[in-house]
């Protein structure tokens, strides 16, 4: 699948969850410069800073449900990794006191998602063992690293990724999405009772 493929199944794929989210009783609302400047989070794709980065990887969406509404940032991931740039910026997201929920298309009639603090990550020299020796990326702080490998500028033309560190999602630390809205009350409750002592 071409980089410009799994484009379009994201947002296609985005797209049914903000639908899905619709129907069941949620307001949302997309989130970030992508969708409301694009030609200037273009200009930052490469820049590094904490301010770009905020801005590069700021979560798809809110949405939110109540009276008074309480909110939550959600992210759609058509993969079973997460880059780890990504990954820091969500748990800064989280960090700074705000629910962040990433919700992945495990397969098309399979959707799994969790709470990111609730996300494990397969460690990356076990997504790397089954390979051949000579064919493995190589690991640095237990992610996947494939641009510090020779072996990248061989097949990074035609590559499925881009080439920064990633982890497998542990799919065992997803939940089934027909307990989203229970559990997403019940943490929006918490989180609002908590605020409020």
């Amino acid at each position: 699948m071409s980089f410009s493929d799994r484009i379009e199944k994201a947002k296609s794929f985005e797209k049914a969850l903000i639908d899905e989210l619709g129907k069941s009783g949620f307001y949302t609302a997309c989130n970030g410069t992508e969708h409301t400047f694009p030609e200037f989070t273009n200009r930052l794709r490469l820049s590094n800073d904490p301010t770009s980065l905020a801005i590069r990887f700021q979560p798809d969406g809110i949405a939110c449900l109540g009276n008074p509404p309480c909110s939550f940032y959600f992210e759609a991931k058509c993969s079973r990794y997460i880059e780890r740039t990504a990954y820091e910026q969500y748990m800064n997201v989280y960090n700074a006191g705000n629910i962040l929920v990433i919700i992945f298309e495990w397969s098309q009639a399979d959707w799994r998602w969790n709470f990111i603090e609730d996300i494990h990550l397969v460690p990356g020299l076990l997504t790397v063992a089954p390979y051949p020796a000579d064919k493995r990326f190589p690991v640095i702080d237990g992610w996947v690293t494939p641009r510090n490998s020779a072996r990248w500028n061989k097949i990074k033309s035609f590559a499925r990724g881009c080439g920064t560190p990633y982890r497998e999602v542990k799919i065992a630390s997803l939940l089934k999405w027909n307990v989203f809205k229970s559990m997403m009350l019940r943490k929006l409750e918490n989180d609002k009772n908590h605020n409020e002592s």
